[in-house]
């Protein structure tokens, strides 16, 4: 089962991939990560960078146009962002690694009434996609930072397959719910990736270990 660390989560199948190696992490040969496509309302063209930890433990994503509203002259629409981004991963000859943590950082101004959701999706390119639903304002209302973690057991880590072209799919969805009968439907609620400081990224951290014949 999906462990998440925020909200409750969507159950994974059991899945089966190259056995156990302790201390398989690869050291010298270093991963890459390129955007190999983009789409999405949340993330126009060249609003989305990807760079590899250089300790080979993860991805860092970085977006510059990810924001939603709703109340006031807000549309339905700008209520709801999303992103969808194929990411070619380069990974060291005989390894494969399995996403370990996901977590998202941001900042929301949610008024009573209101409510943020984030929905994250990720799956490796010919597999079915493995997905989880949060509430963001975990209070209401809701003005500050946020952090969302997803975390998966070993149990349940899902594979990259060895000796493949590896296409990791990362979808990312924002959404500021309608309002409640208590609102005031004037009030303005928004959601963004950008934190107070301006930081703006999500990280994908991985577990390897060896392919097996």
């Amino acid at each position: 089962m999906l462990k998440l660390l925020v909200a409750a989560c969507v159950a994974l199948s059991s899945v089966t991939g190259p056995a156990w190696n302790p201390g398989g992490e690869p050291t010298d040969e270093k991963i890459t990560a390129e955007l190999k496509a983009i789409n999405g309302s949340g993330c126009p063209a060249g609003s989305v960078t990807v760079v590899p930890y250089p300790d080979n433990t993860g991805i860092v994503l970085s977006y510059s146009s990810f924001y939603v509203q709703r109340g006031g002259s807000s549309t339905v629409i700008q209520g709801y962002q999303n992103c969808n981004l194929d990411i070619r991963m380069g990974v060291p000859s005989g390894f494969t690694f399995a996403i370990s943590k996901a977590v998202y950082y941001g900042y929301a101004y949610v008024l009573p009434g209101a409510t943020a959701r984030l929905v994250a999706k990720y799956n490796y390119q010919g597999e079915a996609p493995f997905s989880s639903n949060h509430v963001i304002n975990t209070t209401s209302p809701w003005d500050d930072n946020w952090t969302v973690i997803d975390e998966f057991p070993v149990p349940n880590l899902v594979w990259a397959p060895c000796g493949e072209d590896i296409i990791l799919t990362d979808a990312y969805e924002l959404r500021v719910q309608p309002y409640g009968p208590s609102s005031n439907p004037a009030d303005v609620s928004f959601v963004t990736v950008n934190k107070s400081d301006h930081s703006v990224r999500t990280e994908l951290n991985f577990t390897w270990k060896q392919c097996t014949d």
